[in-house]
């Protein structure tokens, strides 16, 4: 009687968990072109070989490292001795275990979020994917390197940018407020963020301080329905103890914006205070995070979005009207209430 009570019994969880797994919408296939090449450049056997990479992929020769066509043999021969160095060679080592880069974790991570692209805005193009590394721009090197590449139809990842700070070197004229952003777990997250700007839409005549804040916000806002799993702390670069006073304070942080009559200011200095980056924003207070003003953008479209919960993330970043999404979000200062 025991065993086909057990029996029963698994059957039926079987049966609910089978359920529960059929009520997951799939994910819809996409056309994926993700090249780890940096890994091509780590195993190339000579610097000709390099330049011969470099030459069929002229995206990163001329788009990421701004490589004249007839100077590729230059940028090749500097990555090759970037990759025969003992140094630098330890440091894309560590680049490949399975806490950074290595694993196919950044891939699988990298997809998943394309295909939920793809379900909210169906037909959207996926853009291709390169991975580089080049020890921040190479030995010496008269090329460029950046930490992200990002256009509508290309990404280019700088790897080396991404290591956070437990990776052997650091980037240079990297402040600790911008590491938080650079961590490995942080990539995915940064890289839709900035991906972001080409879904959402800004009334090109009114870039007032609001406006900007509520274009951030919706950036935001796509890249935590995108990247769900990515922390906050990672999105914005704040420490645990930035966002937890930033949220409790939020209503003294209005009342600056309201007090000083800032949210229809236009001047591109002023706003660059609440909205470019800093470690502080000391015009507010001494404690008050860098680029506050994309936080409270955030909150206003959560506001916004909890108020009209059947609206799609594809209508919330359509919607040009920034005076409407603040006015429906009633936000005043105050924290969102969760049930």
């Amino acid at each position: 009687m025991k065993y086909w009570f057990a029996l029963f019994i698994g059957f039926c969880f079987a049966s609910c968990s089978s359920k529960k797994e059929d009520k997951v919408p799939a994910l819809p296939e996409i056309k994926w072109d993700m090249q780890r090449l940096d890994r091509s450049f780590a195993n190339a056997s000579s610097a000709l070989a390099v330049d011969s990479i470099l030459k069929k992929h002229p995206e990163i020769a001329v788009g990421y490292f701004s490589c004249p066509p007839e100077k590729t043999p230059l940028l090749a021969r500097d990555l090759y001795q970037l990759f025969n160095n003992p140094a630098l060679r330890k440091f894309y080592d560590q680049s490949q275990d399975s806490s950074f880069f290595g694993g196919g974790r950044l891939e699988k991570e990298l997809k998943i979020a394309f295909q939920r692209v793809q379900k909210e805005f169906p037909g959207m193009k996926t853009p291709k994917i390169r991975t580089v590394f080049s020890g921040f721009g190479g030995l010496g090197s008269e090329f460029t390197a950046q930490h992200l590449q990002v256009s509508d139809s290309l990404i280019v990842i700088g790897l080396d940018f991404f290591m956070g700070k437990k990776g052997l070197y650091l980037p240079p004229n990297v402040y600790d407020y911008q590491m938080r952003r650079l961590e490995p777990r942080a990539l995915v997250g940064q890289v839709m963020l900035q991906y972001s700007a080409f879904l959402n839409k800004q009334n090109e005549e009114d870039h007032s301080l609001l406006s900007d804040m509520i274009w951030y916000g919706k950036g935001y806002a796509f890249t935590k329905t995108i990247v769900p799993e990515v922390a906050d702390s990672l999105l914005f670069g704040y420490t645990a103890q930035e966002l937890l006073e930033t949220n409790a304070f939020q209503k003294q942080v209005w009342e600056y914006f309201i007090d000083k009559k800032l949210l229809f200011n236009k001047e591109e200095l002023i706003k660059s205070r609440y909205l470019g980056e800093r470690p502080k924003t000391p015009e507010i207070g001494p404690a008050c995070p860098g680029s506050i003003g994309r936080w409270v953008g955030y909150t206003i479209v959560q506001h916004y979005w909890a108020a009209n919960p059947k609206l799609s993330i594809s209508k919330i970043m359509a919607d040009q009207d920034f005076n409407r999404i603040f006015l429906k979000s009633a936000y005043r200062g105050e924290a969102l209430k969760t049930n």
